[in-house]
């Protein structure tokens, strides 16, 4: 699962990408000036159940971001093909918009100018491909389900309209897959503020009512990454701060894949497993390994906030809170599992 950072040039984002990779995980470059991170999503619920087992090895879920590269500036030439095919790889988008300013800009900072340029951009670009193909249709004398689709997209990308807010459902969305339409592709604004503006600034407001956006400061956040535990506990109690705004906006674009994780936990290892919401027991036991799902028998099912307040697996078999689930059953997000099975 890979979450594609853009921006235009100068707001911040190649810093941002910098915090969430530098705190969090690894980065290496990759071809047309790609820099990929595999970054690690902050989990709270890990950490407690390590404190209980103290097991040998800590291991939290994954994600991989991309810094695509820059674009052009705003309102100005189209994106590079380099990035455009690194916004295609992508299975969410985030957009760094600037928020603050900087001797590095003539003008003040103009985040909804971002945020419409942004999007402009993506609806021409799916425009170009959906008038393709409404050519190649009427070329082939096509009457179908496609068709009809395609022509629904087009007369709503013809309006300014992103494809993610058309509505369409599962089986409408198999009709364009394969042709990698970016503003059909999630999207999460990120407004990157002046340290000095977190508390103040309009834009921290917009965000905190918008659920697909975020507020930080990405200078701040590079700096905290930087930090050992330590110093980095010692600067967020004096900025008023539990954690660095990273670590919950990695949990936004976690939750913005359809992902959740499911736990396992002993004195070997606690983990985090990401699984796509709504899997079954047995598929979710591949997560693991094939042959767990291939022998799937039962999976031992228990709540991770049960276990931290009760103490011990022991005593949440007593309390009835240890549950014996079969191969159908949906996992949610924070179940502790140990699969049953039989190969």
């Amino acid at each position: 699962m890979r979450i594609g950072i853009c921006g235009f040039p100068q707001t911040g984002k190649s810093t941002v990408f910098q915090a969430l990779s530098a705190g969090n995980g690894s980065a290496s470059s990759g071809r047309g000036g790609v820099t990929y991170g595999a970054i690690k999503v902050p989990d709270p619920r890990v950490d407690a159940l390590s404190d209980i087992f103290s097991p040998k090895k800590t291991v939290y879920a994954e994600i991989t971001f991309m810094d695509v590269g820059g674009h052009g500036v705003v309102g100005g030439t189209a994106l590079s093909s380099d990035v455009v095919q690194a916004m295609r790889n992508a299975d969410v988008l985030v957009q760094v918009v600037r928020a603050y300013d900087s001797p590095m800009h003539a003008d003040p900072p103009d985040p909804a100018t971002e945020v419409q340029a942004f999007n402009d951009e993506l609806v021409l670009l799916d425009l170009a491909i959906i008038e393709k193909r409404t050519d190649r249709f009427s070329r082939e004398g096509r009457k179908d389900g496609f068709v009809d689709v395609n022509s629904r997209c087009q007369a709503w990308l013809e309006d300014g309209k992103p494809l993610r807010e058309l509505g369409l459902d599962r089986e409408q969305l198999v009709t364009l897959q394969g042709i990698q339409l970016l503003s059909l592709t999630p999207l999460l604004t990120v407004y990157n503020l002046a340290e000095d503006e977190l508390d103040g600034s309009p834009w921290k407001a917009v965000a905190e009512k918008d659920p697909s956006a975020y507020a930080l400061c990405g200078e701040l956040e590079a700096e905290l990454a930087e930090l050992d535990d330590d110093e980095q506990a010692e600067m967020l109690e004096g900025l008023g701060l539990k954690e660095p705004a990273s670590h919950e906006f990695i949990r936004t674009a976690y939750a913005a894949l359809n992902l959740i994780s499911f736990l396992t936990a002993g004195t070997d290892e606690c983990r985090a497993w990401p699984i796509k919401q709504g899997t079954s027991a047995r598929r979710a036991a591949g997560a693991v390994h094939s042959d767990i799902e291939r022998g799937f028998i039962r999976a031992e099912v228990y709540r991770w906030e049960d276990l931290v307040k009760h103490g011990s697996e022991a005593a949440l078999k007593g309390l009835g809170l240890f549950r014996l689930e079969g191969k159908d059953y949906v996992v949610h997000d924070g179940d502790v599992v140990n699969f049953r099975f039989n190969v």
